[in-house]
């Protein structure tokens, strides 16, 4: 009896529990908010898309440094405002600085020689002059008494002829003499010749251009922002190495205050349909799909490889496309420079 209708039972109640559990367990069809919704643009159907990029009023400014070498200081942090001519970061200057002290040490004394040459002979340089031509004078006539002397026992053939030319010689060597020692003291009475001074003036010259060429390393060992702006990103700390040459990724970003700008790319099929006096509005990417009111700026004059992505599984990747820049019209919700906008245009 048990088991005729014991075992029935039992198989009905499992199938029970299993449809019932089945039922419990199935996920049920419902309708959810998508977490980031497609923006909807109000200009109407006949519109085209293309994917913007938040600017500063002008174009980004990378910022690099004129010489190679270690950093020693950074002045500035992302979202600083600067001003024109404010240091952002500065070199090590220590091997500039030993140079300037060395060409200014250069320039100090052609200077003083310059000075002395323009100061003339000195004084003192005088009498020992005049001395040596008294004394060059007197010993000019006496070899001029001895060789007079010598002519006329010449004449009388009372002297040799080997004495004969030893007090020639002694006479055109005291008369050489003489010349000489009267033309050291024209020249120390004359003062300086005017060509020394000249050279001497060049020479200063030079040196001076020497210490203003390292004042003007020196000074662009300290880089500064050419305009006033924002400073967007920096990518550079005290102890790094600093390259003149480097290209990508700069060491500081700057921007130029103003009105954001949001420069766009559309492909290049749609490039006939962009008018400066359509309307236009951005869209920020995200849950909160805002939507930006934008003021047509300008069109780039050439069409360019598509390089920016937007990461959708149909984008095509081997597309060129044309630049159109807008400004942000009145006072949008808090965007960031570097933010991607989807902006629609009226074609």
């Amino acid at each position: 009896m048990l088991i005729k209708f014991g075992i029935p039972i039992i198989a009905a109640i499992a199938v029970g529990f299993g449809i019932a559990t089945l039922s419990h367990l199935t996920p049920k069809e419902q309708l959810l908010a998508a977490p980031n919704p497609p923006p909807l643009t109000t200009l109407g159907t006949n519109t085209i898309s293309g994917l913007g990029e938040v600017q500063m009023a002008g174009e980004p400014i990378a910022i690099a440094t004129p010489i190679s070498g270690i950093v020693s200081r950074v002045h500035v942090v992302p979202g600083q405002t600067v001003s024109a001519d404010e240091p952002l970061f500065t070199l090590d200057d220590r091997a500039l600085r030993a140079e300037f002290h060395n060409r200014t040490a250069t320039l100090a004394t052609a200077s003083a020689k310059l000075l002395k040459l323009k100061a003339g002979t000195r004084p003192e340089d005088l009498p020992p002059a005049r001395a040596r031509v008294a004394a060059a004078t007197a010993t000019f006539k006496r070899n001029e008494d001895a060789w007079n002397r010598a002519k006329l026992l010449i004449e009388r053939r009372a002297l040799s002829e080997e004495e004969q030319m030893v007090r020639k010689y002694a006479y055109d060597q005291a008369d050489a003499e003489l010349a000489q020692t009267n033309a050291d003291l024209a020249k120390l009475e004359a003062g300086t010749w005017c060509h020394d001074i000249e050279i001497a003036e060049y020479e200063v010259a030079s040196a001076k251009s020497s210490v203003e060429q390292v004042q003007v390393d020196l000074d662009r060992l300290v880089v500064r922002a050419p305009v006033g702006g924002l400073v967007l990103h920096v990518d550079i700390r005290p102890g790094e190495f600093a390259e003149s040459t480097r290209n990508e990724n700069p060491l500081v970003q700057l921007g130029v205050h103003g009105p954001l700008r949001v420069r766009v790319q559309f492909d290049e099929e749609d490039a006939s349909r962009v008018s400066p006096k359509a309307r236009a509005e951005g869209f920020v990417r995200g849950r909160d799909r805002t939507s930006i009111e934008l003021r047509f700026v300008r069109v780039d004059p050439r069409i360019v490889p598509k390089k920016s992505l937007t990461g959708g599984t149909t984008e095509r990747v081997d597309t060129r496309v044309l630049f159109v820049v807008f400004e942000v019209i009145g006072a949008p919700p808090q965007i960031y420079a570097g933010q991607k906008l989807d902006v629609f245009m009226e074609g």
